[in-house]
């Protein structure tokens, strides 16, 4: 887990260094999209025009941010390839006031639908078997921000890191349901 936050600090001070006024879990969202944007429509993404459009990254912080979030797209992609066991969402520490952490997992639902749908080459109706039902509920946690109910800060707590998990096994589903249609077409591709 220190892994993460270490993660999750480095790619928030790159970002801050850069000008690039996003979180660190809105970026990670949008790399982890990215790459199954990239295994399901074939196209390389271009993450600074994701995530700093209009801006040149040849020089100075904006090359060091473009290094890192390429750098972490391809950790990314070999955490989802190899599996759950190295995969986590970056996101805000456990210490932070609730209202941060649940505004950096909609932050991250947000991201992670960016780099989804960035190029418009699908749509979530074309994601494999039950990608669609679990994009519309990435739709919705993107949408409730900061929202708190009236349950006690522990319940919500709770609330917080079942729907933590859900986000995280749900875009390692997308990954996988992409990976496994690609896989099958292969061989037909072939012949």
């Amino acid at each position: 887990m220190n892994t993460g936050v270490d993660r999750y600090t480095q790619l928030e001070a790159v970002l801050d260094l850069a000008g690039i006024e996003i979180s660190a879990s809105e970026a990670h969202g949008t790399v982890v999209g990215a790459v199954a944007n990239h295994l399901q429509s074939g196209q390389s993404p271009d993450l600074m025009g994701l995530l700093a459009p209009g801006t040149d990254t040849a020089s100075g912080a904006m090359a060091q941010a473009s290094e890192t979030l390429y750098d972490l797209y391809r950790a990314t992609s070999s955490e989802l390839l190899e599996g759950a066991e190295g995969y986590s969402l970056l996101l805000p520490h456990e210490d932070e006031p609730l209202n941060t952490r649940v505004e950096g997992l909609a932050a991250w639902a947000r991201g992670y639908l960016l780099g989804l749908l960035y190029n418009n080459a699908f749509s979530i109706d074309q994601l494999p078997e039950s990608g669609p039902e679990i994009g519309r509920d990435l739709m919705q946690i993107a949408d409730a921000g900061a929202s708190l109910g009236d349950d006690t800060e522990r319940e919500e707590d709770w609330a917080l890191a079942e729907l933590q998990e859900y986000v995280k096994v749900g875009s390692q589903l997308i990954f996988e349901f992409i990976y496994s249609a690609r896989a099958s077409e292969t061989p037909e591709a072939q012949q």
